[in-house]
């Protein structure tokens, strides 16, 4: 499955110990999942460095080894990959549109008949399982993946 990530979640990999940092550096080693982001993620927790390091009491040298780390785990996209389902996640989303690159890069991935899902702790997302995009939460996919474990 790939399963693509959003930014609030990868606000959590900068927490030690954290649930999400053990996800995403284990997926790909004992799951069947890619993970995958648009680029715009790497600006949105860009923009939030001083807080993230604040919140989870990091040395900004720390956050910047963490942050230019991502890419070894997720797979970035850029938006000319999806940029055809930008109008599509706009109509499904509006009037809250932040989630846009989340979610054309999640319908890009669908209309190429792969199985996707969308990691996201945003309750109002769950709606794009109406169009076979299956939205996890962090619990949900932690019991997601206890369930397809090898």
């Amino acid at each position: 499955m790939k399963l693509v990530v959003d930014a609030n979640i990868l606000f959590s990999f900068f927490k030690k110990d954290s649930t999400t940092r053990e996800l995403i550096l284990d997926t790909e080693l004992e799951y069947d999942l890619d993970l995958f982001a648009p680029k715009y993620v790497l600006e949105e927790v860009g923009k939030h460095k001083e807080e993230i390091c604040s919140k989870f009491h990091l040395f900004p040298q720390d956050f910047d080894i963490m942050f230019s780390s991502l890419p070894l785990f997720i797979k970035i996209v850029p938006r000319d990959s999806f940029e055809r389902f930008v109008s599509i996640a706009e109509k499904i989303l509006s009037p809250h549109l932040k989630d846009v690159p989340y979610v054309a890069l999640s319908l890009s991935f669908k209309s190429n008949g792969h199985e996707i899902g969308l990691w996201s702790n945003e309750k109002r997302l769950k709606k794009l399982e109406k169009y076979a995009i299956k939205v996890f939460s962090t619990s949900e996919l932690i019991s997601f993946l206890s369930r397809t474990r090898p």
